[in-house]
């Protein structure tokens, strides 16, 4: 009597979120082919903004910004765009850009993260909101928006629960010092 109990007893729904693999077992089989880019945050799946041209300049000049500063000051680090960056079990972003350190698994692993970039011409709600509790949470050590429409740098740093304690802005064309990485310097002239 106990086991047919057990099998009547109502229960509510249990919502399922998403695992890495599970999403990139969807993901191989095509299930996102018709959806453009997507990303797993939180174990959901986001569709992302079609890349605009405003996106796209900024996106490369950030891109050569960083990597002709972390060559030039010989850092042990290196710039990736765009990149898929496995944080934890339920979350695999897609970030325009990520200063990582060494490592050669196939995704960025959450330790390797020393700054992660957005470029933001239409997901600036997304980035400053989601994006931003996602990297403080998991310790990314510094995180920057570019509004592409106000032509700003929103840098933060000193993750510390959801939050960052630390935010700076910053006008495109301006010289802006890494928080997290001393020494490295990043000139944005071309991005104004």
């Amino acid at each position: 009597m106990g086991v047919q109990q057990a099998i009547i007893e109502e229960r509510e729904p249990v919502r399922h979120l998403l695992t890495v693999d599970e999403f990139l077992i969807l993901d191989e089989a095509g299930a996102f082919e018709e959806l453009g880019r997507v990303e797993l945050i939180d174990g959901e799946i986001y569709v992302l903004s079609p890349l605009f041209r405003p996106h796209a300049r900024a996106q490369i000049e950030i891109m050569t910004a960083f990597a002709n500063a972390l060559r030039a000051g010989d850092f042990a680090a290196e710039a990736l765009a765009p990149v898929s960056a496995k944080l934890d079990k339920h979350n695999l972003p897609e970030a325009d850009l990520l200063i990582v350190s060494g490592g050669d698994a196939p995704f960025v692993q959450r330790e390797e993260v020393l700054i992660a970039v957005e470029v933001s011409a239409s997901s600036l709600r997304h980035d400053l909101g989601r994006k931003a509790k996602l990297y403080a949470r998991m310790s990314v050590p510094e995180y920057w928006v570019l509004d592409v429409k106000r032509q700003i740098v929103i840098r933060f740093a000193e993750p510390l629960g959801e939050k960052y304690t630390q935010r700076q802005e910053f006008q495109f064309g301006t010289k802006i010092s890494c928080a997290t990485i001393p020494g490295l310097t990043i000139d944005t002239t071309y991005l104004a």
